[in-house]
């Protein structure tokens, strides 16, 4: 889902600025449907789109930011992240025994700390302060994510449902990240 969100961001230069509205209707309308209408079942060709959707939005998100926060630290948010993930996805998959979630939880907490550590080190930053809300933004999906993938390795999927499962895991992260967002707009008032 992830490739298919950065191939909608690939996608996204080319689009008109006046066609990425319509289509963010569109992809909040389809996320509508399949956060909210769980008896309704989307083709899985529908599914494939939304990523592709969301891409084209996070482009456009992506250039308010580089407005509003610099190019610098979205770049070393950027690559930490994909390090960070990267490092997690490879431990995920070597380590063979069952290990308990308390464990992988202080274990990604240990990984986001010292590969931002590293990181900032080579690509400095004008503003720390926004680089450590970024490693504590980062620190949080990746524990979610840990505790996401924790409690899908524990269940039985079906092969009819592996998309589906795939798709609710990708707007987990979306809806938290928005549950953030309002939980630090609602302490600025």
């Amino acid at each position: 889902m992830w490739g298919l969100t950065l191939l909608g961001m690939l996608f996204g230069w080319w689009i008109p600025s006046s066609i990425v509205t319509p289509l963010s209707l569109v992809c909040l309308l389809l996320i509508t449907m399949t956060c909210f209408f769980k008896h309704f079942r989307l083709p899985d060709l529908i599914l494939y789109i939304i990523p592709i959707l969301m891409g084209i939005k996070l482009l456009w998100l992506y250039v308010i930011f580089v407005e509003i926060l610099g190019e610098d630290l979205l770049f070393t948010v950027f690559i930490s992240t994909v390090i960070i993930f990267m490092l997690l996805a490879v431990a995920g998959l070597k380590i063979a025994m069952e290990i308990s979630e308390i464990f992988s939880m202080i274990f990604t907490i240990v990984v986001v700390i010292i590969v931002f550590s590293i990181v900032f080190v080579f690509f400095p930053v004008e503003n720390t302060f926004f680089l450590f809300c970024a490693a504590v933004f980062v620190l949080l999906i990746a524990v979610y994510a840990v505790y996401e993938f924790n409690s899908v390795c524990h269940q039985y999927v079906r092969d009819d449902d592996v998309i589906w499962v795939a798709i609710n895991l990708y707007l987990a992260f979306f809806n938290l990240i928005a549950t953030i967002i309002e939980i630090a707009r609602s302490g600025r008032r």
